[in-house]
């Protein structure tokens, strides 16, 4: 019995090594390690030349990012300035924000969780937005108490 347990440790690791080898691969389809990643013209990601705006699923909320850092979305830690108003452009300042990047040609978010801070007027700062890998992100904003949400994609190249 003690000899399997060194082989069965050794297959998760080995499982967990393949499965991370998997995510490292590039956005373009072919998967080397060594390769670029472009996605800055894939049809889903949103050009950056604030202010960008885009309108809930619901049209409840209208989201502007005013401003990143740095600029463009990049890999390494963000921070967003946004603007939130409802569908008749009146600000909304008493939201409580949440904000859930995510990769989905990966299937995978990151292990930090931003923070929304409201600073009034319908103006917020996301901060700890941790893109740590090149490639399509969506951030998904989601106002507390409500089911609508507003998404962002954009290409972080590396």
């Amino acid at each position: 019995m003690q000899l399997d347990a060194p082989l069965h440790s050794m297959s998760w690791a080995i499982a967990l090594v393949l499965s991370v080898a998997a995510c490292g691969g590039s956005s373009s389809g072919n998967g080397n390690a060594g390769d670029v990643v472009n996605c800055q013209n894939d049809p889903r990601v949103l050009a950056y030349a604030p202010p960008v705006a885009v309108q809930s699923q619901a049209k409840t909320m209208k989201l502007t990012l005013n401003q990143s850092s740095p600029a463009p979305p990049a890999r390494g830690t963000d921070t967003w300035n946004i603007h939130v108003t409802d569908g008749n452009g009146t600000a909304l300042s008493s939201l409580a924000l949440t904000a859930k990047p995510f990769m989905p040609d990966h299937g995978h978010g990151p292990a930090v969780t931003p923070s929304v801070a409201n600073n009034g007027g319908g103006d917020y700062t996301v901060t700890n937005l941790y893109f740590f890998m090149p490639g399509v992100w969506q951030v998904t904003f989601t106002a507390q108490g409500s089911t609508d949400s507003a998404v962002f994609m954009f290409c972080v190249p590396g």
